[in-house]
């Protein structure tokens, strides 16, 4: 038992060692101009911090078309603890990522009873650079305690399923709350414990397995309801990106999130909606998922864990995937900090079974586990900044207005207005729109061409009458 519970705390150890190295240096960045000012810097709620005011506002205000209770409140209480301090809030991002890689590691413990795929399937969630945007990004503080309560009540579930009682049902039903309550891309919990029932468990046909999860879809319905009230402004509407595109998109999307799992060798912090190409987007997409389908029904009886991680990746990124589209992105790295771990444990898995090639696959895992490690060390830099963040999405998805928009913001502040006046104007050549009129003339009043910020305003002001901007500046 103490040899057991010493390799246990090893495991961790090299768990926190990993992220140690790859993100340890966040605690010296600051905000960045994309979602940090409305959920910290300009919020009044939040630099208040943990007040019952603040307390009141978090559970009743749907700010920024978003309902995360608990998110505000973490938030609010960084300030009450560190005041204005993004170098705290980043670490403290990077302590919940270390935790909820420690449960990971536990889950997987459950799940595949070996303890070396148990510490690769957890270290490669701890390092994989698709995570970086969840945790070097301190407005992803909801993704994170999502993730972190999500992982606890598939822990909590896994223990249940041990020995049914209603204390251990009732701290999923807790962990699940503060789950929905952080995010509620967390609707998907049942389903996905539902998955779990069904491999490693093997209890999914009972009837005690379905009514159990009534309690949680019922949380799963109340949460979805209070999001789509929040979001209504925010939610694109059919008119403006037809249902046929969306579904394109979505399929797309997900094999796109395959190939970023593999081989994430070009992310950014955003990937605008653009026109996909039939030969080069949809038909790979189509053979991709259809033929990993096709295997993951004919293999089912052999291989049960390969049905579960892939039915454990596409439901649990449906409620992002694009169907009902908010925001201007056509995928997005911090969705896979949840669905990545199905997956991972068919990775477990398939090491686990007896007989498997270990020798010949960390051939292959050492390697591909370096070069995770590298490119999140790497990424992690590029959030050292706006400018910085910007500049390599633009690297990586080309000529895009959001990221001009944040560059034409980040060069003001830093008094570059050369770069400034480039980036406006190439934001306007992209959508001559209200916002590009108005940063633009923002830059010419900088530069004391007031003639000309003058036009850029009114221009600004017939667009969009009133743009609450342009008439402040």
């Amino acid at each position: 038992m103490e040899r057991t519970e010493a390799k246990h705390a090893a495991a961790v150890a090299l768990l926190g060692a990993a992220i140690a190295l790859i993100y340890g240096r966040v605690g010296g960045f600051g905000y960045v101009g994309i979602d940090d000012h409305e959920y910290v810097l300009g919020n009044a709620a939040v630099r208040g911090g943990l007040t019952g005011e603040g307390i009141r506002w978090a559970f009743t205000a749907f700010y920024n078309a978003n309902w995360h209770p608990l998110t505000w409140l973490s938030l609010m209480l960084d300030m009450s603890l560190f005041g204005l301090a993004p170098g705290a809030q980043h670490l403290e991002n990077v302590a919940i990522h270390a935790v909820t890689s420690a449960l990971v590691y536990a889950i997987a413990v459950r799940a595949l009873r070996n303890g070396a795929a148990a510490l690769l399937c957890a270290l490669l969630f701890a390092v994989h650079p698709l995570h970086v945007e969840s945790v070097a990004w301190i407005s992803e503080r909801k993704d994170l305690l999502c993730g972190l309560f999500y992982a606890l009540a598939v822990l909590a579930h896994l223990h249940y399923a041990e020995r049914p009682s209603a204390s251990r049902y009732a701290a999923v039903l807790v962990a699940f709350a503060l789950a929905l309550l952080a995010k509620p891309m967390a609707v998907t919990l049942p389903v996905a414990l539902w998955l779990l029932d069904y491999w490693p468990l093997q209890r999914w046909r009972t009837l005690r397995a379905l009514l159990e999860k009534l309690p949680l879809f019922a949380l799963s319905l109340g949460a979805a309801l209070v999001t789509i009230a929040a979001q209504s402004s925010a939610i694109v509407r059919l008119e403006g990106l037809p249902l046929g595109f969306r579904v394109v998109q979505s399929l797309v999307a997900y094999a796109t999130y395959l190939r970023d799992a593999v081989a994430p060798t070009r992310l950014a912090v955003l990937y605008p909606i653009a026109p996909i190409n039939f030969w080069y987007g949809l038909l790979p997409s189509l053979i991709l998922l259809s033929g990993i389908s096709a295997a993951a029904l004919r293999w089912r009886a052999r291989f049960p864990w390969l049905l579960f991680g892939w039915l454990w990746f596409l439901l649990t990124l449906l409620p992002v995937i694009g169907l009902v589209q908010v925001g201007i992105q056509s995928h997005a790295d911090r969705y896979m900090y949840v669905p990545s771990i199905g997956p991972l444990l068919a990775l477990g898995a398939a090491l686990a079974r007896p007989g498997a090639p270990w020798r010949r696959a960390l051939v292959a895992i050492v390697p591909a586990f370096a070069f995770y490690a590298h490119a999140a060390w790497v990424l992690v830099g590029t959030w050292s900044g706006t400018a910085t963040l910007a500049t390599h999405a633009l690297e990586v998805v080309g000529d895009a207005f959001p990221l001009h928009t944040m560059l034409v913001g980040a060069y003001l502040d830093e008094g570059r207005l050369a770069e400034a006046e480039a980036h406006a104007r190439k934001a306007l050549e992209q959508s001559p729109n209200a916002l590009a009129y108005s940063n633009l003339g923002t830059v010419m009043l900088s530069k004391q061409e007031y003639s000309l910020a003058e036009r850029m305003f009114r221009t600004a002001l017939s667009k969009a009458p009133p743009n609450a901007s342009t008439l402040n500046s």
